[in-house]
């Protein structure tokens, strides 16, 4: 990103604000949800606060300057008063072990004194115990010391966790903020209507926007939607698809369904959607329908974040598409049934 490296995104602007206040008082909390969308900018956000913590030359505004010494490490994740907690390679969450870690590591002094601050990303990917070894480190805080909890899906917290955090919500921006900060950050490279696109099939989060314009996210989630209008027309079969996304990327599809769904929904609603094919299709399913199949895809979600097999849910999801379609065809064969 052509951003500097610790300014808040423009959307974030207003609760950078708050939270630099905080800082500047004394105020800031000692564990801090940061919670929202993927790709809305929950992880540099985080960045942000953990520069501004140590920077030795912020600006007026709160922000780290992004060049001194302790700011260059905090890039290169090498600050002494720095700790990231995330999902080893080859595992599903975050083991008591790596908790009971951290928590002693947060223990230990500065030598200058300074501020100590642990990232866990994804919180979501706590496991049970290592939830309740963490609250034991937030009811009894090391002074100084910061825990910035980040989420995507903050719903799968338990209520015990996100009650002793301060919530800090990221909500990707309005469209035209949006899709302002995609010309500029891209410097010319797409069109308005690649940028858009990419802005639609990111359910609005302009970071993952940015991701899909530089790789090939773009044509592969075409070929998804294209995938799921020619099961609605009865061509394609759903295991060897499940297959193909499973090797894909199996926690991307579902939550790009769910954004797809949405984009359905709306279809629905606006005789005028630019997409003909999406239009007539949202024409030919009942709301009631529509509504339990959203469910279905939000359940997945949550799924495909645990201990479920990934497969399985793939298959289920897309079973459930062609049951749905079946169901709107009989539903409008026989109206009054």
């Amino acid at each position: 990103m052509s951003t500097p490296n610790f300014q808040p995104l423009p959307w974030q602007r207003a609760l950078w604000t708050t939270v630099a206040a905080s800082m500047l008082d004394d105020r800031l909390g000692h564990a801090l949800l940061i919670a929202g969308p993927p790709g809305a900018g929950k992880r540099h956000f985080a960045a942000c606060i953990t520069a501004a913590l140590w920077c030795r030359q912020r600006a007026t505004d709160g922000t780290a300057c992004g060049a001194c010494p302790d700011c260059l490490q905090v890039l290169s994740e090498a600050h002494s008063g720095y700790f990231l907690l995330r999902v080893e390679e080859g595992k599903r969450d975050i083991p008591i072990n790596a908790v009971r870690e951290l928590s002693e590591k947060l223990t230990i002094t500065q030598y200058d004194g300074r501020a100590k601050v642990a990232i866990i990303d994804p919180a979501d990917s706590l496991n049970l115990n290592g939830v309740n070894a963490l609250l034991k480190t937030i009811e009894e805080p090391t002074p100084g010391s910061h825990l910035l909890l980040v989420s995507s899906r903050p719903q799968a917290l338990v209520p015990t966790l996100r009650s002793r955090c301060q919530r800090l919500p990221i909500a990707a921006p309005a469209r035209d903020v949006a899709l302002s900060w995609l010309r500029e950050e891209t410097g010319g490279k797409f069109d308005e209507a690649a940028l858009a696109q990419a802005l639609e099939l990111a359910s609005g989060a302009p970071l993952k926007a940015i991701e899909l314009l530089a790789s090939n996210g773009v044509a592969v989630r075409a070929d998804w939607a294209r995938g799921l209008l020619d099961l609605a027309v009865g061509r394609g079969e759903p295991v060897p698809m499940a297959a193909a996304i499973v090797d894909a990327d199996p926690a991307g599809w579902v939550q790009w369904l769910y954004g797809w769904l949405a984009a359905l929904l709306r279809a629905r609603l606006n005789a005028q959607a630019d997409d003909a094919a999406l239009r007539a299709l949202a024409q030919r399913l009942p709301a009631e329908l529509l509504d339990r199949y959203v469910a279905e895809a939000q359940t997945a979600l949550e799924r495909i974040h645990g201990a479920a097999d990934k497969k399985l849910v793939i298959e289920s999801l897309l079973i459930g598409w062609i049951a749905l379609l079946a169901r709107a065809g009989r539903a409008a064969q026989n109206p009054r049934a």
